[in-house]
């Protein structure tokens, strides 16, 4: 028996008890749904915490002077790069480049009379920071950095500066009020500005708008007396494109033969890379449930199929039809049903993920956060495959040892069969 009359056979008889037939693929399909819709979640949320850290902190590419990043936390002001408009000039040309931004960092000590604290100070380029902080991807989603009260810092600005929600609440500090930051110099003198309360802002990250401000790169450089920055941050149309104009990056750098370093976002998103294993992990125990409930469910199906039709068995076995015929007859059953359960689950899955991200899901902040969002179901590719994939190969296997069990009846007690 050829394997097209196998299918042909397979087609007719897995129909013939259509009850169980329907129960059965719903049970597979109902397996793809859960992947389309659990993974499509987890692809999701995975994305928008991936653009918030991005747009809100780190960009997609940071260059630093070379030994920033392994000594640079001891010694900020050592490792600083004095020519970044040379840098930027040669980068921004680049495909898929859409910004550079300077920033520089320092730690301080912010004073409103009655409380001091010390501050992790950042200097920014107002308009850069805009840029970067805009999401553009992303439904429902439009800043990675948000003002809750007055506004945020603009290219005109001098003696101002914004404070992270937690900051300001901390120190009870409002917009309006003036403050003295103090910090040390690249010298190790002291110096400080009396500074003006713009706006105060939040982020994904609770930590940073903890203990965090931002004033403009150019009062940050007369406050600490540098014309260096610490980082130049990279904009790119595409999280996608990273890894590719990383490496353009690279070879600009080792033809302008200076001493710099570069970091891809990933490398520098340690709470969104254990999220992500996290996550990861329990949906590789989800996908192993489903495929344990698909391969009993066949396994269920395929068995009383060959109880109920024994007396069939022998008959055509009695006709010469061989073991390794019945077997084929039985797998191909499996592969009709896998095949068919695994079609209806992606139509299904994908309707109910496009239903469900119309309305979206309101999700609670995450650890670490403060700020909530709006989840919806991304229907991927890989997804989509994977599902077929368990749903085919599960069908397949577990009606391996119900096919192997009818190919070695023996034909006068097959016939015998009531």
């Amino acid at each position: 028996m050829n394997f097209p009359i196998s299918i042909k056979l397979a087609v007719r008889n897995i129909f013939r008890n259509k009850i169980r037939t329907l129960i059965t693929l719903a049970a597979i399909a109902f397996g793809s749904v859960s992947i389309i819709i659990a993974g499509g979640f987890f692809e999701d949320t995975f994305m928008q915490m991936r653009e918030a850290v991005i747009h809100s902190h780190l960009g997609h590419i940071q260059i630093y002077s070379k030994g920033y990043n392994d000594h640079g936390s001891s010694a900020p002001f050592d490792y600083l790069i004095e020519e970044p408009n040379t840098v930027t000039e040669k980068i921004v040309p680049l495909d898929h480049v859409k910004l550079i931004t300077p920033r520089i960092s320092f730690s301080g000590m912010i004073s409103t009379g009655d409380n001091t604290v010390s501050v992790f100070c950042q200097g920014v380029d107002p308009e850069g920071e805009l840029i970067l902080n805009k999401i553009e991807n992303i439904k429902d989603a439009s800043t990675g950095l948000a003002i809750q009260e007055g506004s945020n810092l603009t290219k005109n600005d001098r003696f101002d500066m914004i404070l992270g929600r937690g900051l300001a609440k901390n120190i009870g500090a409002k917009p309006g009020d003036s403050l003295v930051l103090l910090t040390n110099t690249v010298g190790g003198s002291l110096n400080a500005f009396d500074m003006n309360v713009k706006g105060v802002f939040f982020t994904a990250s609770k930590e940073f708008d903890d203990r965090a401000l931002r004033l403009p790169i150019d009062m940050a450089q007369k406050l600490i007396r540098t014309e260096g920055v610490q980082t130049l941050v990279v904009l790119l149309d595409q999280t996608e494109n990273t890894l590719a104009v990383k490496e353009q990056i690279l070879k600009t750098i080792w033809s302008m033969d200076t001493e710099l370093e570069i970091r891809v976002w990933s490398q520098l998103a340690d709470f969104y890379n254990k999220t992500v294993e996290l996550y990861g992990r329990q949906f590789f125990i989800l996908k192993l449930i489903i495929t344990i409930i698909v391969i009993l469910s066949i396994f269920n199906t395929i068995n009383m199929a060959i109880w109920e039709r024994t007396r069939e068995i022998g008959t055509i076995m009695a006709m010469g039809y061989k073991k390794i015929d019945i077997m084929k007859l039985f797998l191909a059953e499996g592969f009709i049903l896998g095949l068919l359960g695994g079609i209806t689950g992606i139509i299904a899955g994908t309707i109910l993920a496009w239903i469900i991200s119309f309305f979206g899901i309101p999700m609670p902040p995450p650890p670490g956060a403060t700020v909530g969002w709006t989840a919806f179901i991304k229907v991927v590719p890989g997804l989509l495959g994977s599902s077929m994939i368990i749903s085919v190969s599960a069908s397949v296997v577990s009606s391996f040892y119900p096919a192997f069990k009818a190919s070695n009846l023996v034909i006068t007690d097959a016939l015998r069969h009531y």
